[in-house]
């Protein structure tokens, strides 16, 4: 988190949000959001500075088995609260949608702070958004993408075990003769560049922030 740019109270408020975060304070994080309006900073450097990082830093710290799953729910709450304040500070001046992309947890894993952060950076940069929630069969993932005239199918997932569902998801999609008609993109702790490569993904976001580029930019070559 490099604030060094920033003056010592713009530094404070958000190393107050981050904290607030790892503690799960809905209450300072919603104080703190709202001061970083009037400090100047604006929501998507909150956002990729601050809650991006503290995302990470709990999803690790669940991982090393540090905090366990109820901990991880209240530090989600205290961030979807920070979140809240932020998102009626976006310049909405252009709300053309750019596309559609469904979006979801897969099969068998239950963790969706990082996929909420990344729709509502979707949200923000003009995509429309049809939010499947978590837990979602790879076929789900498929008829939501025909019905809807998605053109991105993008998977979240933070255990291990999600990979396999990311894999057969593809996999239905080269079986049923359609896998042209989607880019699929894949992001989440146990994925990576190697593995979307190796399951035939069309691209991998490390963070929210990375994936919307991403977004633009698989949109920029279908154009």
């Amino acid at each position: 988190m490099n604030l060094n740019d920033l003056s010592d109270s713009q530094q404070t408020v958000l190393k107050e949000l981050y904290q607030g975060v790892l503690d799960g304070d809905e209450e300072q994080c919603t104080l703190m959001a709202q001061k970083t309006h009037e400090e100047g900073i604006p929501p998507l450097e909150v956002i990729d500075r601050v809650l991006t990082p503290a995302l990470r830093e709990v999803g690790e710290a669940f991982n090393r088995m540090d905090i366990y799953l109820p901990e991880m729910v209240v530090c989600a709450d205290a961030m979807q609260a920070a979140i809240k304040v932020l998102e009626q500070f976006f310049d909405k001046a252009d709300q053309r949608t750019k596309g559609t992309l469904v979006l979801g947890t897969v099969k068998g894993d239950i963790h969706d702070i990082g996929k909420n952060i990344f729709k509502v950076l979707l949200e923000v940069n003009g995509f429309k958004v049809i939010d499947l929630g978590r837990d979602i069969a790879p076929v789900t993932f498929i008829d939501q993408a025909e019905d809807s005239g998605a053109e991105i199918i993008a998977m979240s997932g933070l255990l291990s075990t999600s990979l396999s569902m990311m894999r057969d998801t593809i996999q239905i999609l080269n079986d049923d003769g359609i896998r042209d008609k989607f880019n699929v993109i894949i992001g989440g702790g146990p994925t990576s560049q190697n593995f979307a490569e190796e399951i035939g993904a069309d691209g991998y976001a490390d963070t929210a922030y990375e994936g919307v580029q991403l977004c633009n930019e698989i949109l920029i070559v279908k154009a």
